[in-house]
């Protein structure tokens, strides 16, 4: 499945990929290419996206806790502002 994000948020060529293997995980495309995932559902997060980028989840530093996101589609913004930003 391949889910175009909205475009006057995103703007073009940013999207949420998934497999039927694990509805819970979704590959973040953006500028042609992979850019990180989000994930759902892990052990104590309850129903709550967690954003993968660079091989880390992004989340407080001082705390080191993940930072949490109601809809795969925010948690898609936030690796976009990392990437974009070259975090």
């Amino acid at each position: 499945m391949h889910i175009a994000l909205d475009a006057g948020r995103f703007g073009d060529w940013w999207a949420l990929a998934s497999w039927t293997v694990n509805p819970d995980v979704y590959l973040v495309t953006g500028e042609g290419h992979q850019v990180g995932w989000v994930e759902r559902g892990l052990a104590g997060l309850g129903d709550r996206w967690v954003v993968v980028y660079e091989n880390y989840f992004i989340g407080d530093i001082s705390t080191r806790e993940a930072m949490l996101h109601d809809t795969p589609e925010q948690a898609a913004r936030t690796i976009q502002l990392a990437y974009l930003h070259n975090l």
